[in-house]
This record gives structure tokens, sequence and C-alpha cells, in this order.
């Protein structure tokens, strides 16, 4: 039976946070009534990383980190306590960085290496003659090599050819050369002697197919031995290293006999020749659809599940395969059927995942999409919109057509390579009909990757799936729409998704090869053209710029939220409830905070306008935008601690924050070439508004106020949701409490879990007292988040008791009746005799100030919840220990009557 986790809990495992101390928490995690550790990777990664997701070596623990005997250790510990881990994998990529051993052995050995065909490397593309671009360096190679900044080496494991911090190792070939030149410059018989044993020795490990690594390092361990032993070899080499080092032309000769070409990091945007983690150079992508490749990167992935000490793999970028289908059902027979499986997909609009993938799930990016779009007010829409357009005139009002002039953007700009890449596929397949100019496929094949509206289809035959299909479809017609020019190139691009019994079998072949290879570009293309762009130009209301979210995803009705909850249920009923991420763009508790915006509109633009005007004291015409001045506004509503507290620390989050959203914005700055000017306009502004400007803060405060008030009572709503739904609810390290983090690296910050361990205990005691002045205690001080530790503590231990009841129970829309019935939202579990009943509020700004809490019966007058039938009459709150009787319906001043969120429990005989 497959293990499914009652909770998760998201660390981020680093040279900061190591084994020992996930071993320390274990007890808090158990108290707080989480069943898995959920980690991120934990394999040795690229030095001073902070992610972990830029692995050097998937066959072990990083040691920065801890050790397998620390990991079995902490197994021991969790079964013993009835827990399990969940561990993030990395399959797609991995770090280009002299520490990774396979590709080093690539750059060395070339096509004598065992590791030449596990990276997604193109030796055929015709500017690179068949050599691996190495794109690090900071100017062109040959301005780099006049400046003398290339130094080669040779240490006890080899030549090197160092610049700065990075080294890589000379090939094979140029080993003979270097030893020839030393021995010109020897005079006594010993010495020659020895240097020509080293030789022979060279010549015999490399004068085979494949070169083995333990004798190819054994050679080159004797040469640097020979050298450091013989001081007249030690000499002839120094003179050797001097020679080549301080004569141009002979470093760009060395240079020219490697398996690699060294380039500057830009010419990636323009050419490329290895397929790279979106447009990130130094993540290199695996060619996982080799079987080869497959069973040799999950070696200790497999020892891991075998010896059961993970219980489940979390599966990270899925769509950067070659063939995901293929590649999930090799890892659910690789991990036994025991092990709970999900993965990392960001599903658009209405799409669904494959249903016939075996795997418990994916992520929760959905789930967060959802929860947000129901908090979101539909009446809201139109005003937000309507006043966007106003405080920012040149703003884009259609957003799809945004996204499409972006992702048209990221792909000349930025992947240009991988365009002309698969352009140069479909001419050398014979694909492309040959009378159309060149120009006209790259308009057209453009116009189609960005068109289309999910991140890929999956299929690994024709016909492909009528669900991948009924996408393709709409991404032509968008296509079509957007470059009408390109009519005749499209309509002959749809066919190659297609195959008839015209095609000969290799021209089925390569059509098929084309479309899944095109796949593994749209994702990435989407990522950074979407998420990593458009979030940050389209401004209405941030709290819908999210992963697994989109803009123009306004609200969802509660009628959809439920269908959404009981398609759940009947397709991924344990898939991960996330809220927050390392991926989110902010806090989830920023998120519903911002969602008040779509309640307070007429309100929001009277503050807005006026900090609007008082901000204009502090800038230059155009320095911020005004787009870039609405983003900050917003972001400071949002990142706010509830009380309105400024200290320096929030002041650097926030400018550092700033520079990186507008550098992805990439209108004003960017990475490539930053303006500082404007990046320091913005960081001032931001320190003069919080810190200095008194007209400001006394304007400023109040809304904030009123938005946090109903921001941290949704932040309650939505924890229950995550809690209740169908699915596997995640905790993100520290989000017990509220969280108001910025997007990476702000939500990598230390947790200060004695701080969480403390107010847990404080809360177990004081329940044990008196439970309803925990409560009232917990409700007038809610500043410090310890509320939504207390529900969390409730919703997570009662989940464990009733596990059946949260695994497999139904999924009950609940009615509600009444003058505010459409002001909260309620449904109902059931398995054989166990019940839950949760309710939440929504919409409450109608009902109630900021000066008071949504409770009783003078907010909830008449409106009543109908009980489904059959259900029992007897209930028990899970807030306060109370018992609630209902018949047919219950009010809802008695559901929240002393806590503004509701779960009710019962059992029938």
């Amino acid at each position: 039976m497959v293990y499914i986790p009652s909770s998760t809990y998201r660390l981020q495992i680093s040279p900061k946070f190591k084994l020992q101390e996930v071993k320390q928490l274990i007890p808090y995690l158990k108290a707080l009534g989480i069943s898995t550790v959920y980690a991120a990777p934990f394999f040795p990664a690229r030095p001073g990383s902070e992610h972990g997701y830029d692995v050097v070596d998937p066959h072990q623990i990083s040691p920065e980190v801890g050790t397998l005997d620390e990991l079995q250790e902490i197994a021991q510990e969790l079964k013993q306590q009835g827990m399990g881990w969940l561990q993030d994998i990395v399959p797609n990529h991995m770090a280009f960085h002299p520490h990774n051993g396979w590709l080093m052995d690539v750059l060395e050995k070339g096509q004598k290496s065992r590791f030449y065909t596990f990276f997604d490397i193109n030796f055929g593309h015709p500017d690179f003659g068949g050599k691996l671009m190495v794109p690090f360096l900071g100017e062109a190679l040959e301005e780099v090599v006049k400046q003398k900044q290339l130094k080669l080496s040779l240490e006890e494991d080899g030549f090197r050819i160092n610049y700065f911090d990075n080294a890589y190792p000379l090939s094979l070939d140029s080993y003979e050369d270097l030893v020839q030149q030393m021995k010109s410059r020897l005079h006594h018989e010993e010495a020659a002697a020895a240097l020509e044993q080293q030789s022979q020795q060279i010549l015999l490990a490399t004068t085979t197919d494949t070169v083995n690594t333990e004798s190819w390092r054994a050679c080159k361990n004797g040469l640097h031995a020979a050298i450091q032993q013989q001081p007249e070899l030690k000499q002839a080499m120094t003179q050797v290293l001097e020679s080549i080092n301080e004569d141009p032309n002979a470093m760009l000769k060395l240079l020219d006999q490697q398996y690699y070409k060294l380039c500057h990091w830009q010419v990636t945007e323009q050419k490329i020749n290895y397929r790279r983690f979106f447009t990130v150079n130094d993540l290199i992508c695996l060619a996982m659809e080799r079987e080869e490749v497959f069973h040799h990167y999950h070696q200790f992935i497999k020892e891991l599940c075998v010896r059961q000490l993970v219980q489940g793999l979390r599966v990270d970028h899925v769509d950067g395969l070659f063939d995901p289908d293929t590649y999930l059902e090799r890892l659910r027979q690789l991990a036994g059927d025991e092990v709970y499986l999900v993965v990392e997909k960001i599903l658009e609009g209405e799409e669904n995942m494959p249903e016939y993938w075996p795997i418990e799930g994916n992520s929760g990016y959905d789930f967060l999409a959802w929860i947000s779009n129901l908090y979101t007010d539909a009446e809201g829409e139109r005003k937000l919109t309507r006043l966007y357009r106003r405080l920012v005139p040149d703003a884009a009002t259609d957003y799809e057509k945004l996204v499409y002039e972006k992702k048209h953007f990221i792909l000349e700009h930025y992947m240009q390579g991988e365009l002309q890449n698969l352009l140069r596929l479909l001419r050398d397949t014979e694909l492309l009909l040959p009378d159309i100019k060149e120009q006209q496929w790259h308009l057209a094949l453009s116009a189609l990757l960005a068109s289309f509206p999910v991140y890929r289809i999956y299929g690994h035959t024709f016909p492909l799936p009528p669900a991948a299909m009924e996408i393709v479809d709409e991404a032509f017609k968008i296509a079509a729409r957007r470059a009408p020019e390109a009519k005749a190139q499209l309509q002959h691009l749809r066919s190659l998704f297609e195959s008839d019994d015209q095609d000969t079998e290799e021209r089925r072949r390569h059509k098929l090869y084309f479309v899944m290879r095109s796949q593994q570009f749209t994702g990435p293309l989407a990522a950074k053209g979407v998420e990593d762009t458009t979030f940050y130009n389209y401004n209405r209301l941030l709290s819908l710029n999210e992963v697994g979210n989109s803009p123009d995803v306004f609200n969802i009705p509660r009628r959809d939220f439920h269908e959404l909850m009981q398609y759940r249920l009947q397709t991924y009923p344990h898939s991960i409830n996330a809220t927050a991420t390392h991926d989110t763009k902010r806090g989830e508790g920023s998120r519903m905070r911002l969602e008040v915006l779509s309640e307070l509109p007429d309100e929001w633009e009277k503050y807005v306008t006026e900090w609007m005007e008082l901000a204009q004291q502090h800038t230059t015409p155009d320095v911020p935008t005004a787009n870039d001045l609405y983003f900050i506004l917003q972001t400071l509503v949002g990142v706010m601690p509830i009380d309105g507290t400024v200290d320096d620390t929030l002041v650097e989050r926030l400018q550092e924050y700033l520079v990186k959203a507008f550098r992805e914005a990439k209108v004003n700055t960017n990475w490539s070439e930053p303006n500082e000017p404007y990046e320091e306009a913005c960081k001032n502004l931001v320190q003069k508004l919080l810190q200095e400007d008194e007209a400001f803060r006394a304007s400023f405060l109040p809304f904030l106020k009123k938005a946090a008030h109903f921001g941290w009572i949704y932040s309650l709503c939505q924890t229950l949701l995550k809690t209740t739904c169908p699915g596997v609810p995640d905790v993100y390290q520290g989000c017990e409490l509220w969280d108001f983090s910025l997007v990476d690296p702000d939500n990598r910050r230390p947790v200060d879990y004695a701080l969480r361990h403390r107010m847990l205990q404080d809360i177990k005691a004081q329940e044990q007292q008196d439970s309803a002045a925990l409560l009232r205690q917990l409700l007038q001080e809610p500043e410090d988040g310890k509320v939504k530790l207390y529900l969390l503590y409730k919703v997570l231990n009662l989940r464990q008791e009733l596990k059946p009841l949260f695994d497999k129970g139904n999924y009950i829309p609940v009615i509600l009746s009444g003058k505010h019935r459409n002001h909260a939202i309620a449904f109902a579990r059931q398995h054989e005799g166990a019940w839950c009943l949760v309710v939440v509020p929504r919409l409450l700004t109608r009902l109630a100030s900021e000066e008071e809490l949504p409770l009783g019966e003078q907010v909830w007058e008449d409106t009543v919840l109908l009980l489904p039938p059959d259900a029992p009459q007897q209930w028990q709150n899970l807030f306060g220990n109370t018992p609630v009787q209902g018949k047919q319906e219950i009010p809802l001043s008695t559901l929240f009557g002393s806590f503004p969120v509701a779960l009710l429990t019962a059992t029938t005989t």
C-alpha cells in the first residue's frame, strides 16, 4: 500500500540548516501534527547554493548538509514517531560547474567519456565544431586571452585551465603535447626516462574507446608526483606553463585542442548547443530519456527507497523532460508501489494533469491558485481594472496579448539559440517545405511556441492524446491570430503534430521527435515569459501574479471551487495542498491581505492615488514609472507586519526585492545591463516613504490596519481550507506563523523554531486550563501569528486521528441560507461513520469593520448552514472544544461564536 502523508512540512535543507537541525526539530513537528518531513534536495550542490537544485552529484548526501548515517538516525526516529520523509529530486538538470564530475569527465575525455551521452548536448551544432560551449567568460574569449585571465596549471588531478574561481580540465589529447614540450627542455637522461615512463602510461590509458576513470586518475596522479619529486621535471613544467600563460597565441592553440569552447556568457542568448534549465547557463540538462542515464542517475535515490530512508519522492520540473510519461513509469517501477510520488507541475487555467500518470499528485500550485481566486471579490475586478488604467495610462489592457509579447521578447532576446536549434532540427530532418524563406519559418515557429496556452502537452506516440490535440489546436488558433502573415507556414507546422499513412516510418519518427522536443522549450518559455516577466509588468492586483495562477483569472465562484475539490478527490486525492513554496512570488499572508483590495476598490483608489502624489516629492519624472510605483505600493501593503512597525531590516529586504523584481520585468533595468541609477531611485523611495515621510505614514497606516485585519482572518480561512480539503496539506518552513515574505531568497530566511516551539507549548498548556480564555487571547493579540499556529496544531492533529476521513472522505458542498449566505463557504467530509464540517467566512469587509471580529449574531443575523441529509445532529467544535447541536440547520452565529472559522466533527453509528 502506498504511503500517504497526513501532512508535510517543507524544509529548505542547506549548509545553513543541516540534518542535525532537522533531527532536533522532530519533536516540535510531531507535536504540531506533521506526519512527513518534506526536504529540499540534499545532494552535493554548487558551492554556495542555498536551494540545492544545482546538483553536482546525485549519488550521495552533501557532506555540507550531513551524512547517510545521520539520515538513518532520522529515519529511525521518524519511524518511531509514526512519521516519514518526502525527498525532492532533480532529474531534469545538474549544475554546469567544475564540481560536476560527470560533466568534467565529458570536457576532459570527449567521446571517450562514459558520460558523453548523459547530458542534452548537441555536439553537431555548426557553430561549435563538435565541442561543448562553456559560456562563463565575462568578455569574448580573445579579449580574455589577451588580458591573460586564463591560466594553465598542473594539480594532483591533472592539468586545468583556470578562470578566476572556475577550473576546467584539459583534454586527454593535450597531455602528450605538453609532455613533449617538457621533454624538449630536459638535459638529463634520468629525468627524461621518468617523463617517458609517464608518457607511456598516458598513452596506454587514453588509446582505448572508453577511458577508465580510475586508470586515468592514476596516470594524472603519477605525472604530478613524478614532477614534484624531480626538480628538473618541475622546472621544465614551470617553463611550459609560463610559456603558454604568457603567450596568447600559445593559449589559443591549447584551447583549440579542447573538447569544449570557452565563450562569453551572453553568447547563449543567440546560440547554444546544450539544453539548460530555463535561461540559466549554469544549469545543464540531462538526457533523462536514455534508460542508461535514468538508472545511473537514480542509483542512490533507489537505495534511499529500498532502505526505507525516504517514503516519498517529489520530482522537480517534470515538464523539462523529453518524455515525462515514460520517466514516471520508470520511476514508479524503481521506487516501488509503496513510495508516495508527486511532481512539480504548473497547471494553467482549466488544465488538468494526465490522469494516467502513476503518481499521487502534484506539488500544490493549483490549490494555491484556487484559494487565492476564491478570496478575490469578483465585483472588484471592473473597478480595479479601471483604476489600473487610470493610474498607469500606458499599462497593457489585454493580458493575453501581453503574455504573447513577453514570450516573444524572451524568444528573440534570451532564447534565440533554442529557437534556432528547433528550426535547424526541422531543416535537417526535411520537415520544412523547401520553397519558403527561413525568416518565414522563424516567424511561424516563434509565433507557435509563444502561443501555447499551457506549459506543454504530453504523449510519446502518434496519435497524441485527445487532450493534447485540443491544446495544440488552441495554440495554432492563437498563433494564427497573432501572426496572420504566417498562416501557410503555421498550417504546415500543424501537420507535424499528426501522422498519416502517407508518412514513411522515418518521417513519422522525425515528426514525433520534433513534437516532443518542442515541448521541452514551451515550458521554459512560459516560465520566463510569464512568471519571470509578465508577472512583474501587469500589476492590476499583485496577489494574482503567482506561480500556478494567472492575473487573467480574477475569481472563481464557490460552485466552481466545490467542483474542483470533487474532481481532485476523484483523480488525485493525495495531491499536495500548498499555499507557500520556495518558488512563490510572495508570502501566503501577503497574498491574502492583498486580496482584500478587491473588496475595497473605492477605498483603495482613494488611498493609493494620495500615496502616488506623496511619492512624487521623492522621485523624478518616470523614475520610478507609474507602473513600477503602483507595484511598490501594493508590495508595501502586502509585506508590512500587522502592527505596521518598520525597521532597517524590513527596508533592506524591500530594497533587495525591488531590484530583483524590476530586473525581472526587463523594462527599466535588467540582469544583463542593470540600470543602477533607476534601481537606486526605487530603493531610496522605499526608505523615504517608510522611515522619513510622516505624511505618507499618516495616510498609509490606517489603510494598512484595515487590510491587515481582514487579511489575517482570511489567512486563517486559507489555512483551514488547506488542511481540510481533499489533498495533503503542506506547511512551508516557518509559515505556521504569519508569512509576509517576498520572493526568494527572502523566503529562505532562517526560521526561529525555538520561538515556535515555545508558542506551541504555551498553547497546549493554556488549552488544558481554559480553552475559551485561550481563544480570546489569540484573537485579541493576532500580531504574533500564534492564532494561526493554534489552528494548525488543532487541525493537523485531528487529521492524524481521523486519517481515513481525510484520505478517503467524500466532499459534500453545504448550502447556506439567510441574509449573508454569500459571505461564507462550507462543505462536509464524510467516510463511513466519521464526519467533519468546515465553514469559513469571505467578503467580510461588507459585514464588519476593522475594529471588530466577524463573530456572533450581530454580524451573521439569520444566516444558517443547512446540514446534508443523514448528517449527525450532535457535533463538536474543534476550536474551543464546545458541543454544537443542529437538527437540520446550524446558525452561523453559533459556528462563529468565539472563533472566525469553524471545524465541527461528529460520528454516526
